[in-house]
């Protein structure tokens, strides 16, 4: 997924799930006013922003507008990305991340969970993984990700991710990505005397 696809596509904006909070909306976003940002409108789609080959997905968006005296109008948005199964989701979508180029992936703790901040100068967001659901909540422009509507989404949706940015044990998205299942291969398929760490 190229930085520019990511952007795009943020600016056009009953399941049982385990481990998650304990009532999901039914279309998986909160629809409704949050502290002071009022809710606008519901969004469902089907080109989600991160794919994975053999976990289908759709994604489901919210818009929240805040209006501040002298501030005018600023927009958070919130994309619920629902994939197929959990398996490996933290890892796949962690290897992704780390492909934006142009974007700095780090991970911070937020209300005592941590996620990846994706920080692209004036665009900002939070994102993270809980079982087979992915959650990204978009700054205003040039601000920080308000801490109502983070607060919010992290009580129904708490993050999988420990403070490396990977899935803790026991978790259901924990698992290896397919891109180090196949640098596990060729670690094995290489003689052993030039494997790393071997004697020389």
């Amino acid at each position: 997924m190229t930085g520019s696809r990511w952007l795009c596509a943020t600016v056009g904006l009953s399941l049982v799930a385990v481990g998650c909070g304990a009532s999901i909306p039914t279309r998986f976003v909160l629809e409704r006013d949050i502290g002071d940002y009022r809710y606008r409108r519901y969004q469902r789609v089907l080109d989600v922003e991160i794919p994975v080959t053999g976990n289908e997905a759709t994604g489901h968006t919210a818009t929240y507008l805040h209006s501040a005296r002298g501030h005018g109008m600023t927009v958070t948005t919130a994309f619920v990305t629902v994939y197929a199964h959990a398996t490996a989701l933290a890892a796949e979508l962690g290897d992704a991340l780390r492909t934006l180029g142009t974007y700095e992936v780090t991970v911070t703790e937020v209300d005592g969970d941590y996620v990846w901040r994706v920080d692209g100068g004036e665009e900002r967001w939070l994102v993270w993984v809980a079982g087979q659901y992915m959650v990204k909540l978009g700054a205003p422009h040039g601000t920080e990700v308000p801490e109502e509507i983070s607060g919010e989404y992290l009580d129904l949706y708490p993050s999988d991710l420990d403070e490396h940015g990977r899935a803790r044990d026991g978790r259901p998205s924990a698992g290896a990505s397919r891109q180090q299942r196949q640098e596990r291969q060729h670690d094995l398929d290489m003689p052993t005397n030039l494997r790393e760490g071997a004697p020389r």
